[in-house]
């Protein structure tokens, strides 16, 4: 039996009741809750019984058919389908818990000449910058010589909380999905040759859009002893980013690479901190990210 047949089944089997509030629209609601408070009953028992709860699968399956039923009424009063339900949680289940690996991730810059070094260097060094403030300067590293990018940063908080070295969040979106228009300004690597990938992936909104990713998640770590002792990344943290890279070619990345970025990212960020600058390598072409000491 499909969904779809289950379905229209199950829309025959639907009672009618005496209170005409709302045409009995919250029933299916109250009805789910109680049949999911029957699983846990059914669960308790097997708890409590063990091997004893000799028809714990019998009963379990009736009670989770019972569940079935009342998201079937609620899907049919509001005209979804089961099978249109389904597809949808598989889909974002995937997104969310597939260990797909970053090497999948296509190098969103190979049809362009303006590409990403395959592996780059990049160093921060920690200065005085008066006022009993810290910079940081970041330097290209480069056969040639160093590179300025951009202008040194200070934390821009009256509280000392160590964002003068934010910038390890961009080299990781580099590495981790080669993707970062705020490093593409800064290291001159818009992508010009196509005035409409300029336009819409390396100017303004972009980068913008890239800034407020790195600010959120960073705020989100300070809660979470800076994401030291984590492996996981909060849900709705990861819809948020997405929501906010609606459109952009970023937006192919999945939930669960954006959990790897930026757990893979704030291990480095750490290393750096930890010693007061140093060299990082970058490796877009082998989606890593490493700290090489100073």
């Amino acid at each position: 039996m499909t969904f779809d047949e289950y379905q229209k089944n199950a829309i025959g089997t639907r009672q009618t009741y005496n209170s005409k509030d709302q045409e009995n629209y919250f029933l299916g609601y109250l009805g789910l809750a109680g049949e999911a408070g029957s699983v846990l009953t059914t669960l308790k028992k097997k708890l409590r019984d063990g091997d004893g709860f000799g028809t714990f699968e019998e009963r379990l399956a009736e009670e989770l058919g019972d569940v079935l039923w009342y998201i079937s009424a609620i899907a049919s009063h509001n005209n979804l389908t089961l099978d249109e339900i389904a597809q949808l949680n598989l889909s974002k289940t995937v997104d969310r818990f597939d260990e797909m690996d970053l090497l999948n991730i296509p190098r969103l810059d190979k049809n362009y000449i303006e590409q990403f070094p395959d592996t780059f260097v990049v160093e921060f060094i920690e200065e005085p910058a008066g006022n009993d403030l810290m910079h940081v300067k970041m330097n290209w590293l480069k056969e040639s010589g160093a590179t300025k990018l951009g202008d040194p940063l200070t934390d821009n908080s009256k509280t000392p909380n160590n964002y003068r070295y934010h910038d390890v969040f961009h080299l990781g979106h580099i590495a981790f999905l080669g993707w970062s228009p705020v490093m593409r300004d800064l290291m001159g690597l818009k992508r010009r040759s196509d005035a409409i990938t300029l336009d819409a992936e390396d100017r303004g909104r972009p980068q913008v859009a890239e800034e407020a990713v790195t600010l959120i998640v960073y705020n989100y770590a300070k809660g979470n002893k800076m994401l030291k002792e984590s492996d996981r990344i909060d849900t709705d943290l990861l819809n948020t980013i997405k929501q906010l890279l609606i459109d952009l070619e970023v937006s192919v990345v999945t939930s669960f690479q954006w959990e790897k970025t930026i757990i893979g990212s704030y291990k480095v960020f750490h290393d750096v901190l930890m010693n007061k600058g140093g060299k990082v390598e970058v490796s877009p072409k082998n989606r890593t990210l490493k700290y090489l000491g100073k």
